[in-house]
């Protein structure tokens, strides 16, 4: 009997990335090259193929240059900054896994957080994308040298910069939460399950509406902190504040596990399967 043909697959091209397809249509692209101070995703493409995440910040294009689609990093761990560009570095060892599927598949890696010429933690990611186009991020992190402190901050871990277009200040669009509020005035420092940022990405046709497109992040309940509170702006910003209100101690030998769904999807609702 032969094999089914992977519906999702994963693999590398030139320039260090890796791309993801699902039906053989692009869903992200992975990028990991040592020219970056990070790794990152960008495009995240929904089932219509509108990219719901902006490379950079739509005016400060220089302050905010380290605003790369969705990416892992944080402002304070250890005393050490990992956020903007002229700091510490999440540099990717090796890809661990490119594996394709019919029902999902998976890519994982390796990286040392580095600061001051000093591995500082070391962080194992995956991103599972499932046939129902739900990516899943898996992050653990270890520390090898001596306990880190992860200071309260509202900046960390996992960072999303949406389109121009979908932010609320630029194109009209808007934020929710799990619990109904809306927009920054009303997300910001509350904790929720999980929040929505949504907005137009295309005209519709004559007599109708933009058409509108999203992304929805999910935070596990399996997380230290769960509820997270959500640190979010209206022009364009939304992130699941690990650090936002208490500080966490990963001890030398211990793990830190966070878990996260991502769905990019059509339409101004929520996903949050």
């Amino acid at each position: 009997m032969n094999k089914p043909f992977p519906r999702i697959r994963c693999y590398q091209e030139p320039g260090d990335r890796v791309v993801v397809t699902l039906d053989g249509q692009l869903v992200f692209s992975y990028y990991f090259g040592a020219s970056y101070p990070r790794p990152f995703i960008y495009p995240l493409l929904t089932a219509r193929g509108h990219n719901v995440l902006a490379y950079g910040h739509s005016v400060d294009l220089v302050g905010h240059s380290h605003h790369r689609g969705l990416f892992i990093a944080h402002a304070d761990a250890g005393g050490q900054k990992f956020w903007a560009d002229r700091d510490g570095r999440c540099v990717q060892q090796r890809l661990l896994k490119l594996e394709d599927g019919v029902e999902e598949g998976t890519v994982a890696a390796l990286n040392h957080w580095i600061a001051d010429n000093k591995v500082l933690l070391v962080e194992t990611r995956e991103f599972t994308l499932r046939a129902n186009r739900t990516l899943r991020v898996t992050l653990e992190f270890t520390a090898p040298n001596g306990d880190v402190v992860f200071a309260a901050t509202k900046f960390g871990f996992l960072a999303c910069r949406v389109a121009k277009t979908i932010g609320v200040a630029a194109g009209g669009g808007k934020i929710r939460d799990a619990m109904g509020r809306v927009n920054e005035k009303g997300v910001f420092g509350q904790r929720a399950a999980w929040c929505d940022y949504s907005g137009p990405v295309a005209p519709g046709k004559q007599g109708e509406g933009d058409v509108w497109a999203g992304v929805t992040i999910v935070d596990d309940p399996s997380n230290p902190h769960h509820p997270t509170p959500w640190m979010c702006r209206d022009d364009g910003w939304f992130s699941p504040a690990f650090n936002m209100i208490e500080p966490f101690t990963l001890k030398k030998g211990g793990k830190l596990t966070l878990r996260y769904r991502v769905n990019a999807h059509d339409g101004p609702d929520a996903v949050t399967a």
